[in-house]
C-alpha cells in the first residue's frame, strides 16, 4: 500500500511542480552567484512543462496544489501562506498598479499575496493585489478578487460577493 503511494506521488504533476519549486528556491537561496540564474532556468522549465509561469523564491506556501497548471501566473510578487492552498488552472495573480506604496512594500516582503489555511482558488480567476485571503475560503472560476476577502465562505463573481457560508473542505483534503 507504501509503495502504491509513493508511486502515485511519484507520477503526480502536483508533486513535480512542489519539487522543482523546492530545488529552484534551495538554488537561489545558498549558491548566490550560480544559484540564481539556475534558479531563473528551473522556473522558465516549468513553464516549457507544465505551463506554468513563478519564480520560486517568491513562493512561501506549507501546502501548494497545483494539479492543473496550465496558464497559472504566480510571477514574483510574493504568495504566501502558513496553510493549504489549491490553484486551479489558468489562475492569474496580479498587481493593480506598480506605483502603489503598498504594492511596493509588500513587494519587497514577498508578502503582496497573503493566503490564509483552506484556500481554494478557481479556474481563471484573477486575484489582484495586494491582498489577503482569509482561512476557509473558496473563490469561483472565472471571479475577480480585487479587494480582501475577511469572512470564510464561497465567494464568486466579477467582482467576488459571497454567495455561501459553508466551505466544502474536499478540494484540500488530500494535502
Amino acid at each position: 500500500m507504501k509503495l502504491k503511494k509513493i508511486l502515485l506521488n511519484l507520477w503526480a504533476v502536483e508533486s513535480h511542480i512542489r519539487t522543482h519549486i523546492l530545488v529552484s528556491k534551495f538554488f537561489y537561496q545558498r549558491l548566490p552567484f550560480l544559484g540564481r540564474p539556475f534558479s531563473m532556468i528551473i522556473d522558465r522549465l516549468l513553464i516549457l512543462l507544465y505551463g506554468i509561469d513563478l519564480m520560486s523564491e517568491s513562493i512561501n506556501v506549507r501546502k501548494l496544489s497545483i494539479s492543473h497548471p496550465v496558464g497559472v501566473l504566480l510571477g514574483g510578487n510574493g504568495l504566501y501562506s502558513s496553510g493549504r492552498v489549491v490553484i486551479m488552472s489558468g489562475v492569474k495573480f496580479g498587481g493593480r498598479t506598480p506605483n502603489d506604496d503598498t504594492y511596493l512594500k509588500k513587494h519587497k516582503e514577498r508578502r503582496v499575496f497573503e493566503l490564509g489555511d483552506n484556500v481554494v482558488i478557481g479556474s481563471n480567476a484573477v486575484i489582484l493585489g495586494p491582498i489577503s485571503i482569509c482561512d476557509n475560503v473558496i473563490i469561483g472560476s472565472m471571479s475577480l478578487v480585487n479587494k480582501s476577502i475577511t469572512e470564510s465562505g464561497v465567494y464568486v463573481g466579477t467582482p467576488v460577493k459571497k454567495i455561501s457560508d459553508v466551505v466544502d473542505n474536499s478540494w484540500i483534503s488530500h494535502l
